[in-house]
């Protein structure tokens, strides 16, 4: 009786342990984006493979390549001067498709956490304004280029009259 109650005993204690060991495991890591010589870093967690993660400066998105994904949460954080939302209002796009987020804040940068479903391979972060949205120096291009087209139209106007 003890020698079959301490073989129940044992075989539970096999079954607690396997279970406790995940089936997959998540991907998690930092990467750094460099941008105009500023590097900025991107820390995620998936139940997958993280390909690549950058930046599209056209679309101001944040673009996350994935591979052999599970049903889990992509948790990604970021800082605010790399992608930014008016009224932290992102659009998350998992292969394509709209999806809902969960956003919290650590001071100015932004997690977000989007569910994703197995097998999605890119999860793309919208936002209003990507980092150099527009860089100081065209900025200052374009002033001195306005002042001499100003200058060249006056005096181009004097010497018509």
């Amino acid at each position: 009786m003890v020698n079959s109650n301490m073989k129940a005993i044992l075989s539970l204690a096999v079954i607690a342990a396997i279970s406790a060991i995940p089936l997959s495991f998540a991907d998690e890591g930092t990467e750094t984006i460099t941008i105009e010589g500023k590097s900025l870093d991107v820390s995620y967690s998936v139940d997958g493979t993280v390909l690549a993660i950058d930046v599209d400066q056209e679309s101001t998105s944040l673009l996350v390549g994935l591979e052999e994904t599970n049903a889990s949460n992509l948790i990604i954080s970021f800082p605010s001067e790399l992608l930014a939302a008016e009224d932290a209002s992102f659009v998350v796009l998992v292969d394509g498709l709209e999806t809902d987020y969960a956003i919290s804040y650590d001071g100015d940068n932004p997690t977000i956490t989007v569910p994703v479903p197995e097998a999605t391979e890119e999860v793309e972060i919208i936002g209003t304004s990507v980092v150099p949205e527009f860089p100081l120096g065209v900025l200052a291009v374009m002033g001195v280029v306005s002042a001499v087209a100003l200058v060249f139209s006056k005096s181009r106007l004097a010497i018509f009259k």
